[in-house]
């Protein structure tokens, strides 16, 4: 079976299919999205097509595609993301420990 896409206008207008309208860019016209490719789901290995798919694919496995974490931060496994009182704590616990191995040698 193959896909079709429509057009719905704004206007109350009937649908129009993609391949017979036309676009009116410079006068304001609507924005045509295409439908997204299919894909395999690296986390099942099932395919997956088009946006209903990714939809799915997402609310099965609770994830969120790439493209929505554009802008955030970028945490790397090396990423420290303890409040500055943690970081604190451990460099304080990390000294005392230096300091009893080192004193251990000395006594």
């Amino acid at each position: 079976m193959t896909r079709q896409s429509w057009i719905y206008p704004s206007d109350g207008s009937p649908p129009v299919r993609k391949e017979d309208y036309h676009l009116r860019s410079r006068e304001g016209g609507v924005t045509i999205m295409p439908d997204l490719p299919d894909f395999v789901s690296p986390i099942d290995g099932l395919a997956y097509s088009g946006r209903a798919g990714l939809r799915e694919h997402c609310k099965r496995h609770n994830v969120v595609p790439n493209a929505e974490l554009k802008g955030l931060p970028i945490l790397t496994s090396v990423s420290d993301t303890r409040s500055s009182e943690q970081k604190k704590q451990s460099a304080e616990h990390r000294k005392q420990v230096l300091i009893q191995q080192v004193s251990k040698h000395y006594r």
